[in-house]
């Protein structure tokens, strides 16, 4: 089992990142199929149950080469429904993944939330636990998932900003 913080800076509040920002289509289409290029990013569900926000989203990411040992285990075509609720009240978005292959061996949980960080800015944080049980490579697979998180959130964040200022947002 790994852990792993990932935390960036965006020029908007925190409001305008919740209300304006996470859950828009365009910016989730335009992050998600063109920035990152995933084959599929697709909204299942999108519930408001009142206090919270549920939503079920079903994805492909785009793979670079993955090592021989993980790719004879978990071959091609990997996907996941990343299964969230968004607490309003606390406004944190708790996500579970799970994977299309692998299910009962493999688990990406995380808490995602936004705090201020000075005037017109806040920082978005994500900690995320990925555990791998997969004998000779759990270990493997765990440190090439949280690189791979980093560097997508990493990608996500530079895009956020740019997006943020194309739209006028603070």
């Amino acid at each position: 089992m790994a852990d792993v913080r990932i935390e960036h800076v965006y020029d908007c509040s925190v409001d305008t990142f919740w209300d304006h920002i996470f859950f828009d289509d365009e910016y989730n289409r335009r992050l998600f199929k063109e920035t990152l290029q995933f084959p599929l990013w697709e909204v299942k569900k999108s519930e408001d149950r009142g206090n919270e926000v549920e939503r079920v989203v079903e994805c492909v990411p785009k793979l670079a080469d993955l090592p021989g040992p993980i790719k004879k285990v978990v071959g091609d075509n990997v996907g996941y429904r990343e299964e969230g609720v968004f607490d309003k009240k606390a406004r944190r978005y708790r996500i579970n993944i799970v994977p299309n292959k692998l299910g009962d061996k493999l688990s990406v949980k995380g808490d995602l939330w936004v705090e201020p960080a000075g005037e017109g800015k806040c920082k978005r944080i994500f900690n995320a636990t990925v555990q791998a049980k997969i004998f000779g490579i759990g270990g493997m697979l765990e440190k090439r998932l949280i690189s791979d998180l980093q560097e997508s959130y990493a990608t996500g964040a530079r895009f956020t900003n740019k997006f943020i200022a194309e739209k006028g947002l603070k």
